[in-house]
């Protein structure tokens, strides 16, 4: 690992860049989001630092940040370059690693585009860690709106590290921190996907699976890195959502409205109905991952969204989190070569009492006659062999979905 971490600032003056802490904040440990600037915005050893682990397998971590002049109100102009005052609120939001980065063109015009793994959430009371690195990399003029990404040599970052797993007290801290005046997002409605579990079909009916955790997976898409989630078709995925207020909101508090959109439209659940945010506490949101006849991966995005309230000045801005987890199902290759098989024997079933000839009374001789019953039971063997298969193959016979959500 190299020896200095890293940190990347985010000041959300741009409608378009305000949901990018929304979206650190609201995704679980695991995911990927890419952050890109230009090479004019990146401190000179930072870009040292770069340049050496786009050649070699070394990583830095990476330290997330929010930064803005105490004086600024949503929607402001902002200088390009002019640093921000030494008295700017701060906090820090995330914790992360590099994994990938890729440079697109040359000098001061170069473009560093960063892949980040989230991982936890940084434990800074009262924003005390985040002011003391701010301070030190003000006096190296090394904050925005001149610099977004700068070498964070202070030790602090060790103790945020190794933190260990306090993600909800961590959590909290953070959103405290930015629903606090004069962060320009306190009225903001904050909530996070803590962890995604699934269910798969059962091989019996009626039966209730376990639930397990699911792990994001990773995939180049031309030139990023997206995260996904894999399961098989007929599934369901729990999203587990915490829901915080910060302590200074008060009365003041919009009670927004919370919703997931499903693209492609497929299957029967097309969207999760809205449903009230809360203050604090949690939910859980169970969406049924749909059936598929194809033997090939099938793609399917869950956009996650915070709906404006009618009090909201701006409409243009985010009020709260817009993540969009990606998932990835086929079919199950355990069900589908039974399914398969079943049918071939309910196939052979339904041929072999077709094809026999039989006599009601006389006793069956061998090669020339097979008993009615015996041809009965095989039809019926069949049928219920089938329905076995489709409940295997298709959702439509949804005995045990009830059961799985």
């Amino acid at each position: 690992m190299v020896a200095d971490d890293l940190i990347v600032f985010d000041t959300c003056t741009l409608p378009e860049y305000y949901d990018d802490v929304h979206k650190i904040l609201s995704l679980p440990p695991g995911h990927i989001v890419t952050y890109d600037y230009k090479a004019q915005h990146i401190e000179r050893a930072a870009q040292t630092i770069l340049n050496q682990c786009a050649t070699s397998a070394e990583r830095p971590r990476i330290l997330l940040a929010y930064i803005q002049a105490r004086d600024y109100k949503k929607g402001d102009p902002s200088s390009n370059d002019k640093l921000l005052p030494e008295d700017s609120f701060v906090t820090l939001t995330r914790l992360a690693e590099l994994v990938a980065i890729r440079t697109v063109g040359n000098d001061e015009a170069k473009r560093y585009y960063l892949d980040l793994r989230l991982r936890g959430y940084p434990f800074d009371r009262h924003q005390t860690i985040a002011k003391d690195i701010a301070a030190k990399l003000h006096g190296r003029s090394c904050v925005p709106m001149k610099t977004y990404i700068a070498v964070c040599s202070d030790n602090a970052s060790d103790v945020l590290f190794s933190q260990g797993e306090i993600n909800d007290q961590a959590y909290s801290s953070v959103v405290d921190a930015l629903s606090a005046s004069p962060s320009q997002f306190y009225l903001d409605t904050f909530w996070r996907i803590y962890r995604i579990t699934c269910r798969t079909k059962p091989f019996v009916p009626f039966r209730s699976p376990e639930a397990k955790v699911l792990l994001p997976h990773n995939r180049l898409d031309g030139d990023r890195t997206l995260t996904y989630l894999s399961v098989p078709d007929q599934s369901t995925i729990f999203f587990h959502v915490q829901f915080h207020r910060g302590e200074e909101h008060g009365s003041a508090y919009r009670i927004r409205k919370f919703q997931v959109e499903i693209s492609p439209r497929v299957g029967a659940d097309v969207a999760v109905g809205a449903f009230a945010t809360r203050s604090f506490g949690r939910e859980t949101v169970a969406i049924n991952v749909p059936a598929t006849s194809s033997l090939s991966i099938q793609d399917i995005r869950y956009q996650f969204q915070t709906v404006h309230h009618d009090q909201d000045e701006r409409k243009d801005y985010a009020y709260g989190p817009f993540p969009a987890i990606a998932v990835q199902y086929r079919k199950a290759l355990a069900r589908s070569i039974l399914a398969i098989a079943l049918i071939c024997a309910a196939s052979g079933l339904f041929a072999w009492a077709g094809f026999s000839t039989s006599v009601v009374s006389t006793p069956p001789v061998a090669g020339a006659t097979v008993s009615i019953w015996l041809r009965t039971i095989a039809i019926v063997i069949g049928v219920l062999t089938s329905l076995y298969a489709y409940y295997l193959w298709n959702d439509e016979v949804s005995l045990d979905r009830s059961r799985r959500s």
